[in-house]
């Protein structure tokens, strides 16, 4: 073999190799000779597209070289409208030679397709031939080995266990569709109308009859029984709807509950179903313990200032707030969407700067809906002095995130809500935000002064948010709380009273003592005797004239 002694030079694959890259090197320096010579030979030709150069300045450079010297308006006008046409056609069919160009260079891709197929090894580039000589004769061969059969899967074989993108794409298409159908369908109901028989209770019954939404909350209704008394009650008129309860069934129902909720839910109560809003007896002759009875009450309305003074009584008495965790809410997104960052990230950060919050006269957004929970005290008791804290929901059904602020409560008297006993402190966030069809749970800590008198008050709590630069408060909490003295073996309260029972002991037993002297003067006191007759014979004074007794005496006659 020649060339031997000047070392290795490869296999004869190598060789074929190293022609036919030779050959592509040698066609791409000549495509760019071409290029270079077209270049060249364009620069001199006015008609033509200059690279680099707009159409505008080709046209004014045309048309510069044709109108030399005078000429009139018709022949200005005609040889600008032949130069413009003239570069608009050299355009186009330049344009066309480019796409045959692509077209072409597109087929002859397509063809070396076609006849080198799907190779089934990895270093098969290593072994084609170079030369157009060796690929004519070998593609007789290669169309022959590739007509006789390609692979492909066993159709018989279960493949629905692996990963079809297809498929997938197919079954999420179908969840969404069916998502958003069920949706419409809830929506329809929500807003079917709903007949209520209600009592507004003040001691003694007022019945009435409203027609509200299935798809409002008790809030609404109790806004739209407001205006329905108003007209008749003064009281109603003055109070708020956060003062007002409904209660159904010797439950009070919470103001964020929709009566849709308690109808997809079946709840019931103490003494009935809370999704019958009318009022029947349960009529069946055999009586059977297996089955619940099927009578509906009128719901209470009340005020809460009239449920806090008679709660000791029948029928409040029998009263009780209906536990949240055993009502399931229903969302109109679901679960499965709701972001990480809801669910276990940090929604925000607590910061010590409070914002101004103004007259805070902020009103509820729509599509955001809040809640509270004393996650360890369900009593509700708070000690004066300590902090408590409570945890307060909040769930964004709107089409925009929401942007929480901060959390600020106060505590007033409770049978008169306009009088504030303490302003608590406001917990301020930064950067926590509630995705639309999300969920999140934020912290309040909060303290009641430790000289707070201990007995019950009215805890009131508002979270602070924005939507789209506006902003807007919910109230999540608005009830009682029962205050009372930190735990320890002497409290203020108790040294009053024991510093006041000993200075009470003390006056009583000075006023006994002084009563018990006087009577005893009383008694030892002794009567007067008479132990002679007194004379006046001045004879018997004689021995005494000239002293001093006598001068005196008369000294006190004269003063007489």
């Amino acid at each position: 073999m020649s060339g031997m002694g000047d070392g290795y030079v490869g296999t004869a694959q190598d060789a074929v190799r190293i022609r036919r890259l030779e050959k592509q090197r040698e066609a791409e320096r000549r495509k760019i000779q071409e290029l270079k010579s077209k270049s060249a030979s364009g620069n001199g030709q006015p008609g033509l597209l200059q690279f680099g150069s707009s159409t505008s300045e080709i046209l004014e450079t045309a048309f510069k070289k044709e109108t030399v010297g005078l000429v009139t308006r018709e022949q200005y006008v005609e040889k600008r409208v032949n130069i413009r046409n003239k570069i608009e056609e050299e355009e186009k069919e330049k344009l066309q030679k480019l796409q045959q160009e692509e077209e072409e260079l597109q087929m002859q891709k397509r063809r070396k397709r076609k006849v080198k197929g799907n190779p089934r090894l990895s270093f098969t580039d290593d072994m084609d031939d170079g030369s157009d000589e060796e690929d004519g004769e070998n593609e007789s061969f290669e169309q022959k080995r590739f007509n006789c059969g390609k692979f492909g899967k066993d159709p018989t074989v279960e493949t629905s266990f692996l990963p079809d993108s297809e498929r997938e794409a197919e079954e999420q298409a179908e969840r969404e569709r069916l998502r958003k159908q069920w949706i419409r369908e809830q929506e329809q109901i929500k807003n079917e109308p709903l007949e209520i028989t209600y009592s507004y209770w003040d001691g003694a019954g007022h019945r009435r009859v409203i027609q509200v939404r299935k798809g409002d909350t008790i809030g609404e209704f109790l806004r739209a029984v407001q205006q329905q008394l108003a007209p008749e009650f003064r009281e109603i008129r003055t109070t708020s709807v956060e003062n007002l309860l409904y209660v159904k069934e010797d439950l009070i129902i919470p103001h964020q509950h929709s009566f849709y909720e308690l109808i997809i839910n079946k709840a019931r109560g103490k003494s009935g179903p809370l999704f019958h809003f009318d009022v029947h007896e349960d009529v069946r002759t055999i009586a059977d313990a297996t089955i619940e009875k099927d009578e509906s009450h009128a719901g209470k309305v009340v005020e809460r200032h009239w449920y806090e003074k008679n709660k000791h009584i029948f029928p409040a008495s029998r009263w009780e707030a209906l536990e949240t965790p055993g009502l399931a809410r229903c969302q109109s997104e679901a679960d499965s969407v709701v972001p990480e960052d809801a669910e276990g990230g940090d929604l925000g950060i607590v910061s010590e700067d409070v914002p101004d919050f103004g007259d805070g006269s902020f009103s509820p957004a729509p599509g955001v809906e809040t809640v509270c929970v004393f996650p360890k005290n369900s009593a509700k008791t708070v000690v004066a002095g300590e902090e408590t804290e409570l945890l307060v929901g909040m769930e964004n059904v709107g089409e925009s995130p929401v942007n929480v602020i901060a959390i600020k409560a106060s505590v007033h008297l409770p049978f008169d809500h306009h009088l504030l006993v303490q302003n608590l402190t406001a917990q301020a966030f930064n950067n926590a935000t509630v995705p639309t069809s999300a969920q999140a749970t934020f912290p309040y800590i909060f303290a009641v002064s430790k000289y707070l008198q201990p007995g019950t008050f009215d805890l009131v709590g508002t979270i602070v948010y924005e939507i789209d630069q506006h902003p807007y408060q919910n109230t999540f909490y608005n009830g009682t709380i029962e205050v009372v003295e930190a735990g320890g073996f002497i409290s203020v309260e108790s040294v009053f009273l024991v510093t006041l029972g000993i200075a009470l002991l003390v006056l009583l037993g000075l006023w006994l003592h002084g009563q018990f002297q006087r009577i005893s003067k009383k008694t030892k006191r002794a009567p007067k005797v008479e132990v002679g007759t007194k004379t006046t014979d001045s004879s018997l004074d004689e021995w005494l004239q000239g002293t001093s007794y006598t001068q005196n005496a008369s000294k006190s006659k004269k003063k007489k």
